[in-house]
């Protein structure tokens, strides 16, 4: 996969339907349900990031990933709850490395619907999506030591702990130690084997991929 393939497809990302979830492009009008999580201080104390001030910031914020999108720059995926369509989250890719075929992922989801899977079953469709429209080899994904749900997070995607970076990053107020998991295309194919984790829709909306209908979320 390279630069302009990553471009193509994240320009207008597909759309990635799950069993409670819509995964798709970030919209202008996200705005007011961005704002709901992302002025919070609990969502950003793990985050590079610091809480949104008002709507008229996110909503500024929406507008340049508009144009990130354009230029393929920006890989994330707007979570949606199908039961009311709002918007609860993000989660997607933070950035590719092309010359070694790797993806890291992240996402971040309103409190409002934590403890109920929707990291892990949002991290899921994109895991599933690298590794087989993408074909990624290997897909990592880092979290500020300390957000231990985060690493749980990941782990129940069967994403494996590697280790600490220390002194990795400069966020905020001081340097922080980073944790790293990840998992290996091998790895992912040899649990799940053909289970797929989310259905995309052709135009006409025709299903072409098997949805994992296992309740484990």
């Amino acid at each position: 996969m390279n630069k302009s393939q990553l471009t193509r497809i994240f320009a207008k990302p597909p759309e990635l339907q799950t069993r409670r979830l819509l995964l798709r492009k970030l919209a202008v009008s996200d705005f007011a349900d961005m704002y709901e999580y992302s002025r919070l201080e609990e969502v950003t104390r793990y985050l590079v990031w610091n809480p949104h001030p008002d709507e008229e910031y996110t909503e500024r914020y929406l507008e340049s990933v508009q144009t990130q999108y354009k230029t393929g720059e920006f890989f994330d995926w707007g979570v949606v709850w199908r039961d009311n369509g709002k918007l609860i989250g993000t989660c997607g890719f933070t950035s590719f490395d092309t010359a070694h075929n790797r993806g890291e992922a992240g996402y971040v989801i309103n409190p409002a619907y934590r403890g109920i899977g929707v990291a892990p079953e949002a991290l899921m469709a994109v895991l599933d999506f690298g590794f087989n429209e993408l074909r990624l080899n290997r897909i990592e994904a880092k979290y500020i030591f300390g957000n231990d749900a985060s690493r749980r997070v990941m782990e129940k995607c069967s994403m494996t702990f590697e280790g600490v970076l220390r002194g990795y990053m400069h966020i905020k107020h001081g340097y922080s130690d980073i944790g790293m998991c990840a998992v290996l295309a091998d790895d992912f194919k040899r649990i799940y084997g053909t289970a797929r984790f989310y259905e995309r829709k052709q135009a006409g909306g025709i299903n072409f991929l098997k949805v994992f209908e296992k309740d484990w979320f």
